[in-house]
């Protein structure tokens, strides 16, 4: 199973399922794989399920802020819908709850 899945566009939503270990070494791919969907599909949201995400460290924090990024671009929303413990606590150190839709 890849770490990046985004789905099909409903209801102007493009949902994009993250797994695994976000990280260094497969943040670029991810990032790339977002950022074309977000500009092909032009959606009016984005919502990032990170629920299957066991780590996620400094540059899978990265991929979310330049997701969040590139759905602004198109005027899209951008939300992420769910997370591990572990990722919600890593994210509310880094101070993204409220930005990401979280709080």
């Amino acid at each position: 199973m890849d770490v990046v899945s985004v789905g099909t566009l409903t209801d102007g939503t493009l949902p994009v399922v993250l797994r695994g270990e976000v990280e260094f070494t497969n943040a670029a791919r991810i990032r790339e794989t977002i950022s074309a969907a977000i500009a092909g599909e032009r959606p009016a949201a984005v919502r990032v399920d990170m629920s299957e995400v066991a780590f996620l460290d400094s540059s899978g924090v990265g991929v979310l802020v330049d997701a969040m990024k590139a759905a602004w671009e198109v005027g899209a929303s951008f939300a992420v819908v769910e997370t591990t413990p572990r990722v919600y606590d890593q994210l509310r150190i880094a101070g993204l709850l409220d930005v990401f839709g979280l709080s």
